[in-house]
């Protein structure tokens, strides 16, 4: 072999060299890693874990998350404290953790997103709203089924599911829960573009004869139940009491949480944040991350302006209402006086005209009788008159 093919062959063997590695580097290295802090396994943080002895402590306790890229694969590694064995024999490894990972990816509009968690009654903020979930349980039917009718690992995608199998592998590492999908499984999104998207991770405890799947809340301590109030304080106890009674308790004991926004992951003080902000006026779930808690208590102190000027406002109104109803009385009434006058002064204008007629009347009579005497003394003043004269006359004829 010539010197030149045999340089070339070291080239060329240098560069395949260089590219596996440069593979296998890609592989070893995590494109995003969260660490989630330790003993945060506490829900809204108050929450305590069933007393049977299979729940070992740290079993639901999220200690870090990472998420792998290959050119053919998606894998996700979710790991606890103490993954606890796998005491029932689960299939894939595990039996006592029930895992989610909502993602919400940089998928276009058109591209449909749920707001809601499956079960674990939880919201996501519509920026958050998920994509592609992966919901992993420990798997005992063959085949497999999907969670939560069945209780095998699934991926619900916008617009079909897949349940795992050869494109979508579940594993355990150490105390790790590993989730393997194939890169092409999510079409709707970049991957290359991965460390834009929000996810989130959520550990529930598996219940394989609970409502799906998922082990529920109560108020006191038992062998099978999480304990919501193992250590509430008193308004705690008095909100989780009617979560419950409303059905939003959040059914998380722990969860990890990468965006842009938080790309170290959240603190448990925020988890218990996230997790506590049911709405039980509105008898709605948590919401992550929650709807900016300044927002909604700005929201609530217009509400409350607003119901405030309202309420004056409907005072002034009764107020106003009072009064026009006391003028129409006192209108009602005055035109009643009016009226009882009119009909008076229509009464004395009657009795005035009959005054006057008769007056009127007598006017004329009066004058008349005064004619009447003064011709009747007229009358006797003539007759007196003559009546000597006739007496006289009569002695002179009777003396001649």
């Amino acid at each position: 072999m010539s010197k030149g093919r045999l340089f070339g062959a070291l080239i060329l063997a240098v560069l395949v060299f260089s590219l596996a590695i440069t593979q296998v580097a890609k592989a070893e290295n995590p494109t995003i890693q969260v660490p989630d802090p330790e003993g945060d396994d506490k829900g809204p943080g108050f929450y305590g874990y069933p007393t049977a002895d299979v729940f070992k402590p740290g079993v639901f306790d999220i200690v870090k998350f990472e998420v792998y890229t290959t050119d053919t694969a998606v894998t996700f590694k979710v790991y606890f404290k103490d993954l606890g064995g796998n005491p029932w024999a689960g299939k894939n490894g595990f039996c006592l953790q029930q895992v989610h990972i909502y993602i919400h990816t940089d998928a276009t509009p058109n591209v449909p997103a749920r707001l809601s968690a499956v079960g674990l009654n939880l919201n996501f903020d519509p920026t958050w709203a998920w994509h592609y979930a992966l919901i992993i349980g420990p798997c005992w039917e063959t085949p497999p089924q999907p969670l939560p009718t069945g209780q095998c690992a699934v991926l619900y995608r916008p617009f079909d599911e897949v349940v795992q199998d050869d494109k979508f592998k579940v594993s355990v590492d150490g105390n790790a829960i590993v989730a393997t999908v194939d890169r092409g499984l999510f079409e709707y999104g970049d991957v290359g573009n991965i460390k834009n998207w929000r996810i989130v991770v959520a550990v529930a405890s598996h219940d394989g004869f609970g409502p799906l799947k998922i082990r529920g809340v109560g108020l006191s301590k038992g062998d099978w139940n999480i304990w919501a109030t193992a250590t509430a304080t008193d308004a705690q106890k008095t909100l989780i009491a009617n979560a419950i009674k409303f059905g939003i308790e959040p059914r998380v004991l722990d969860i990890a949480v990468y965006a842009p926004e938080y790309p170290n992951g959240i603190t448990a003080d925020q988890q218990y944040a996230w997790l506590s902000s049911m709405d039980i006026d509105a008898k709605m779930p948590a919401t992550i991350p929650p709807i900016a808690s300044q927002v909604v208590a700005q929201l609530k102190a217009q509400l409350s302006s607003v119901t405030q000027e309202r309420d004056s406002l409907k005072s002034q109104v009764s107020n106003l209402q009072s009064q026009v109803s006391s003028l129409q009385s006192q209108l009602s009434s005055l035109q009643s006086q009016v009226k009882s006058l009119q009909d008076q002064n229509s009464q004395l204008s009657s009795e005035l005209e009959s005054l006057k007629a008769s007056t009127i009347n007598t006017g004329v009579a009066a004058a008349l009788a005064v004619v009447l005497l003064l011709v009747g003394v007229g009358a006797g003043y003539f007759l007196g008159k003559r009546k000597p004269k006739e007496a006289t006359g009569g002695t002179q004829v009777k003396t001649s």
